[in-house]
């Protein structure tokens, strides 16, 4: 066992006291040391963590419009696809019943309708350039839609046979009786002049008779709806379903000869 001289003892443990001294303020140092870096540290950490999630947060939101703005353009084709399908459709059975027909047609297209009165009548893409003229009889491969009216150089306006201001000799297919077919105020259809003992009745089909003008004779109107006694109770009229929806007309064939 090491035995320290009974003179030297004061300073051996002065000595001890220090070095102890020492040890513990270089330790505190330490501490305190670590916890000064430590706050600017944890700082400096959290702002590369928030930095890095506004980064992330714009690049997915950016990325978001992006693929939105895809698929909007997807849609918008998608619609035009379907768009030009039907049309591409429609006209395919234009031209053909256009080839099968015994009449020279000219195909049109809607480009604008009377704003007024929905019914009266429409504007094609086709005027005397292109052959068409006053009184041309206009149709579909379903049936009668009116006649020209008015004629420009590459325009025309048609009257529609569901205006007051139209009409044509019809006839009824089965019974044979005739009478005119022409528009109402609400826009329907009416075939009038018919005898009061008709024996027209709902379903009978009504075609052209071919004594009024321009018009063909035998090109389908459309069927009888009903059939009802005149107000002033010397005939019997009929309310008819034309064969085309006058409300939906896209493209037209013109009767051009």
């Amino acid at each position: 066992m090491l035995k320290i001289p009974q003179r030297k003892l004061p300073l051996f443990t002065a000595s001890l006291v220090g070095i102890i001294l020492i040890v513990v303020f270089t330790a505190y140092q330490k501490s305190l040391l670590l916890d000064m870096l430590a706050a600017p540290a944890g700082l400096s950490s959290g702002f590369i963590t928030d930095a890095r999630a506004i980064l992330n947060y714009r690049y997915f939101l950016n990325e978001n419009q992006r693929l939105e703005g895809e698929i909007l353009k997807y849609r918008k084709d998608a619609v035009l696809l379907k768009e030009l399908t039907q049309e591409n459709e429609r006209l395919k059975q234009l031209l053909s019943f256009k080839e099968q027909s015994p009449y020279a047609l000219a195909v049109a297209r809607i480009i604008a309708r009377d704003p007024g009165n929905w019914s009266r009548g429409v504007v094609i893409n086709k005027g005397f350039k292109q052959g068409i003229r006053q009184g041309n009889v206009v149709i579909t491969g379903l049936g009668l839609v009116g006649r020209v009216f008015e004629v420009s150089a590459n325009t025309s306006k048609i009257i529609l046979i569901s205006d007051m201001d139209n009409a044509v000799s019809a006839r009824v297919q089965r019974t044979r009786e005739e009478g005119m077919v022409s528009g109402t105020l609400l826009g329907g259809i009416v075939m009038r002049y018919l005898e009061k003992g008709s024996d027209a009745s709902a379903g009978d089909v009504v075609l052209t008779s071919g004594l009024t003008g321009n018009y063909p004779e035998s090109i389908l109107i459309g069927e009888v709806r009903e059939v009802k006694n005149e107000p002033q109770g010397l005939g019997k009229y009929c309310v008819i379903k034309p064969a085309v929806d006058l409300g939906r007309l896209e493209e037209v064939l013109v009767i051009i000869r």
